[in-house]
């Protein structure tokens, strides 16, 4: 894989819209920046049916804001979505048009059911590497609750319009909750519960996701290490203190922000009434939402497009190094052999060897012109190769790699000690001359496995045995006294590897001939038809 790559990922929910950047390295996967803005997407939406201009104009400031963020950190890939709120809005095109063409941003509607399992990977991923992902997810939103349900090995996934916004501004909850206004909540939540808590078979334990979960974990967590996580009973404990204070007592007494303070009560209510739909006894909190799910598809994308991308680059390297070869008319017959050998000692090895995967298109290149001095003269041939690779000028080999593989020709002969007097004495940096003495360490077993140059070795097996490195080889023409020097340049793996090499030889096994059929000439048509049909089978 090539260097790190910036992603970039937008949430623009029903009462914020968050904004994630993360940095893909060829292991994982680092976040760099995060922030949420506070526009209620949902102001408006669900009552009157459309988005309310001045929300409008703050959500299109805000992702203006975004773009230079993405160009700050050199973002190159990116999806922005937008959930319930947007999609409720009868004027959405309105938002998308200004997005794409104020921002440079296009936002992407997505529906309850993509939501919910965009929630889901987010969660399984953060959760599931232990084994530990539990059965039901909820994710509430501002304008929607995404319900997510394990029944044997399959998920089910609901979306329902119960959402913290929705309600604050339906039944215009904009302040500590009444009893009555409480009941209404419990009653509306459990009704849209019906058909889903039917099936439900108490799953004990539920991941909770979204800001509310978030905040409310850190309200009645009891404390326990580990992820944050509340008990549905400590949840109903705190109950009236969260549901019957203003929203300014919110603010003070839990140390949230307005719009966080304003719903809180709400989600509490929401939380509670669907764990006991539910059978829950406990909800996690994982952290994570529709955001770190974006990311990590995002992620996947890359990867495979760098992979391909490598693979051409690789594939255009290789056909370079031919046609170099054919120009100066070396033939190539037991270059490739080698390369194919040594290909397969470098990835059977990795863990032996440790040397990153975008090294291994320079192994080959080397392999295949090894022994490319030969059309100047034999006697000497490895410094003639060196000298043709460096200045063969190779389309796709910078001024390192180039160095690297012309090196490798260099030191495929002669003894270990000469070969690493020379690759350390070169101005490569101390890092990559470790690096090319391990490469040329398997040039140099891969040549020697064709030290006759008939391409007689058509396959090698590794295996790690204790201290030392078996070779099974399948030879086209079985064993033969002279095996031993197969082994003869193994010298410097030896030596750098720190591990022994063995080598077993066997001949090709030949598939099984299933034994002819044999039909007693009284067979009847009958017999035949049976036989017939039983090969069929």
């Amino acid at each position: 894989m090539g260097g790190p790559v910036r992603l970039g990922a937008i949430d623009a929910g029903s009462n914020a819209i968050r904004i994630v950047i993360a940095e893909l390295t060829p292991t994982e996967l680092v976040r760099i920046e995060a922030e949420r803005v506070p526009v209620r997407l949902g102001h408006g939406a669900f009552t009157r049916g459309e988005l309310d201009p001045e929300t409008i104009d703050q959500a299109v400031a805000a992702f203006v804001h975004f773009r230079q963020r993405f160009d700050h950190h050199g973002v190159v890939m990116y999806r922005a979505v937008a959930t319930s709120a947007v999609r409720s809005a009868s004027n959405r095109d309105i938002l998308l048009h200004r997005l794409y063409h104020e921002a440079g941003i296009e936002l992407e509607i997505i529906e309850g059911e993509e939501e919910a399992r965009l929630v889901r990977k987010a969660v399984v991923h953060a959760m599931g590497s232990n084994g530990a992902t539990p059965r039901a997810i909820l994710d509430l939103g501002g304008g929607s609750l995404e319900v997510n349900l394990k029944e044997g090995s399959a998920w089910h996934a609901y979306s329902l319009p119960v959402g913290t916004v929705r309600l604050l501004e339906t039944f215009g909850l904009d302040g500590a909750i009444a009893d009555a206004e409480a009941s209404m909540v419990r009653r509306y939540t459990a009704t849209l519960m019906t058909t889903i808590s039917r099936g439900a078979n108490g799953s004990g334990v539920a991941a909770a996701t979204g800001g509310n979960a978030d905040a409310l974990a850190k309200i009645v967590s009891d404390g326990t290490p580990g992820m944050p996580s509340f008990e549905l009973a400590a949840l109903e404990k705190a109950l009236p203190s969260l549901v019957n204070a203003t929203v300014e007592e919110r603010m003070t007494r839990f140390g949230v922000k307005r719009d966080r303070a304003e719903v809180l009560g709400i989600a509490a209510l929401v939380f509670a009434t669907v764990a006991r739909q539910l059978g829950i006894s406990k909800l996690v909190t994982p952290g994570v939402g529709v955001r770190e799910a974006v990311l990590l598809e995002l992620s996947e994308t890359a990867r495979e497009e760098q992979i391909r991308a490598e693979g051409a680059h690789d594939k255009a390297l290789l056909t370079a190094a031919r046609g170099f070869a054919n120009r100066v008319d070396h033939d190539t017959t037991h270059g490739e052999h080698v390369r194919h050998l040594a290909r397969a000692l470098f990835h059977q090895l990795r863990d032996v060897h440790g040397i990153p995967d975008d090294r291994g298109v320079l192994l080959e290149v080397a392999a295949l012109l090894h022994d490319v001095g030969e059309v100047v003269n034999v006697r000497g041939h490895h410094k003639h190769s060196e000298y043709m690779i460096r200045w063969a000028r190779l389309p796709g080999l910078d001024d390192n790699a180039r160095e690297l593989v012309a090196l490798m020709a260099r030191t495929h002969r002669k003894d270990a000690a000469r070969a690493k007097q020379i690759i350390n004495d070169s101005t490569l940096p101390k890092e990559q001359r470790a690096q090319l003495r391990k490469l040329t360490a398997l040039l140099r077993i891969a040549d020697g496995l064709d030290w006759e140059h008939r391409s007689r070795v058509e396959q090698v097996v590794c295996t790690r045995m204790g201290d030392a490195i078996v070779l099974d080889l399948v030879v086209r023409d079985g064993p033969s006294r002279d095996d031993a020097q197969l082994l003869r340049k193994a010298d410097l793996f030896r030596e750098e590897m720190g591990l022994d090499v063995r080598l077993t030889v066997a001949r090709p096994v030949a598939p099984p001939v299933a034994p002819p059929v044999e039909i007693p000439a009284s067979s009847s048509a009958t017999a035949l038809e049976k036989i017939a049909r039983a090969k069929i089978r």
